[in-house]
C-alpha cells in the first residue's frame, strides 16, 4: 500500500498526523479570517496542554511514590515539549506558510525526471516514518481511550486542588480535556516528521538540480543555474531556521533525561522507573535522528552541487570564465542545521556521538555502584 502512494498522499499523511498541533501552515489562498482563526486555534491548543501540563506538576509536588513521581516527569516532558513547539511555529508561522507553498508549488509544476527523484526519496522513507506515526497514536489511544474498556494501567498521571471523582460532568470535562491533549501530545511527537519532509523535500530539490546541471551542454549557459542554487540554498536555510531550536530543545530534554536515567541506576529506585526513563530517552534519541538522518542527506547535497559545477570542462574556457566559475566555488558552504555556539552541526556524525556519550553515562551509573559494593 505505502509503495502505491503519489507524493500529494504522502504529503497529506504528514500533514494529518500533525494536524492537532496547529504547528502545519494554511495555504496561503485561505481569507485573512480563516489563517486568524487557525492562529487562535494555536493559542488554545497550547492553553489546553498547559491545562494538563500544571495539573502534572501538581502531582509531582504532592506524590512521594518514586514510580508515579518518574512517570510525572516523562509525561511532563512531553507536554512542555509541545508549548515549546507551538511557540516556535507561531513566531515562524509566515516563514513555514512560504516553505509549504513553495513545496506544492514544485510538486504541482514538477517535470518527469523530478518526480522520480522524489518517489525515490519517499520510497527510502516511507515505511520508517509511516511505522512511527502508527506506534505514536497507538501508544495514545490505548494508553488513555484503552484504560476505559481494557484492563490495563491508565497512563495520564494527573492530580487536581479540587474534588473531581464525586463529580460526574467535571470528571467528564476532565476525561476528554485529558483525551484531546493526549492526542495533541501524539500529533506533537511527530513534528519531527513535519520537519523531516521539508529537510528531505530540499534535499531531493539540490538532487534534480544537480540532475539539470548535468545536461548543460555550453558551461557559458550556467548562470541561470547558480541563480537556482542560490534561491534553492535561501529556501534550505529558511527550512534549517524554522527547526532549529526544535532540535536544540530535544537534545537538551535528552541531556536531561540521560542524567536522570542514570541517578535512577544509582539509586534504589523502582525497576519500572527506570525502564520509563529508558523508554523517553530511546524515544528522544529517535526524534533527534529524524532530523539528524535528513540533515546529514541535505548538506551533502549542498556540497555536491559545487563537485558538479567543477567536474564541468571549465578548463576549456577563457581565463575570465575560469575565475567566474572559481568565484562560485569559493562562497558554496553546506546548509547544516546549526546554532551558534549551542549545536555545531546536526548530522549522522554528531548524532552518534551524542548516543555514544548516554550509553556511556548509562553504564557507568550502571557499573559504579557494583564496583561499591
Amino acid at each position: 500500500m505505502l509503495r502505491n502512494l503519489t507524493l500529494e498522499k504522502a504529503i497529506n499523511i504528514v500533514r494529518l498526523s500533525v494536524a492537532l498541533s496547529f504547528c502545519w501552515p494554511l495555504r496561503a489562498s485561505n481569507s485573512k479570517t480563516v489563517i486568524f482563526g487557525y492562529r487562535v486555534m494555536q493559542i488554545c491548543a497550547a492553553i489546553n496542554i498547559s491545562l494538563l501540563l500544571l495539573p502534572t506538576l501538581y502531582t509531582v509536588y504532592l506524590r512521594s511514590d518514586v514510580e508515579i513521581v518518574s512517570h510525572c516527569v516523562a509525561q511532563a516532558i512531553c507536554e512542555f515539549q509541545c508549548i515549546v513547539q507551538t511557540i516556535i511555529c507561531f513566531s515562524k508561522y509566515d516563514t513555514l506558510q512560504r516553505i509549504i507553498e513553495e513545496l506544492w508549488s514544485f510538486i504541482e509544476e514538477a517535470q518527469r525526471y523530478e518526480r522520480d527523484i522524489l518517489h525515490e526519496y519517499f520510497a527510502r522513507i516511507n515505511v520508517f516514518y509511516g511505522g512511527y506515526i502508527v506506534a505514536m497514536y497507538i501508544i495514545g489511544f490505548f494508553g488513555v481511550i484503552g484504560t476505559l474498556f481494557l484492563p490495563i494501567v491508565d497512563l495520564m498521571f494527573a492530580e487536581y486542588p479540587f474534588d473531581v471523582n464525586n463529580r460526574t460532568l467535571v470528571s467528564v470535562i476532565i476525561r476528554a480535556q485529558q483525551i484531546i491533549a493526549c492526542h495533541q501530545v501524539c500529533a506533537h511527537e511527530c513534528m519531527c516528521l513535519f520537519s523531516a519532509l521539508l529537510i528531505w523535500f530540499t534535499a531531493a530539490r539540490f538532487e534534480c538540480l544537480i540532475v539539470e546541471l548535468q545536461s548543460v551542454a555550453d558551461i557559458r549557459m550556467l548562470a541561470p543555474y547558480i541563480e537556482k542554487h542560490l534561491r534553492l540554498k535561501r529556501y534550505a536555510e529558511e527550512v534549517a531556521d524554522c527547526f532549529r531550536f526544535m532540535v536544540l530543545f530535544v537534545i537538551a530534554v535528552c541531556t536531561f533525561v540521560i542524567t536522570i536515567c542514570a541517578l535512577a541506576i544509582v539509586t534504589n529506585t523502582p525497576l519500572i522507573a527506570k525502564m520509563l526513563f529508558v523508554v523517553v530517552t530511546a524515544s528522544l534519541l529517535m526524534h533527534i535522528y529524524m532530523y539528524a538522518w535528513p540533515a546529514d542527506h541535505m548538506k551533502e547535497m549542498s556540497l555536491k552541487f559545487s563537485q558538479c559545477v567543477y567536474n564541468l570542462p571549465w578548463y576549456e574556457h577563457t581565463t575570465r570564465m575560469q575565475k567566474n566559475l572559481l568565484n562560485v566555488l569559493i562562497y558554496q558552504k553546506p546548509v547544516i542545521l546549526s546554532i551558534s555556539c549551542l549545536l555545531p552541526e546536526l548530522s549522522l556524525r554528531y548524532y552518534c556521538s551524542v548516543n555514544c556519550i548516554n550509553v556511556r553515562a548509562l553504564f557507568k551509573g550502571h557499573v559504579a555502584p557494583r564496583l561499591i559494593l
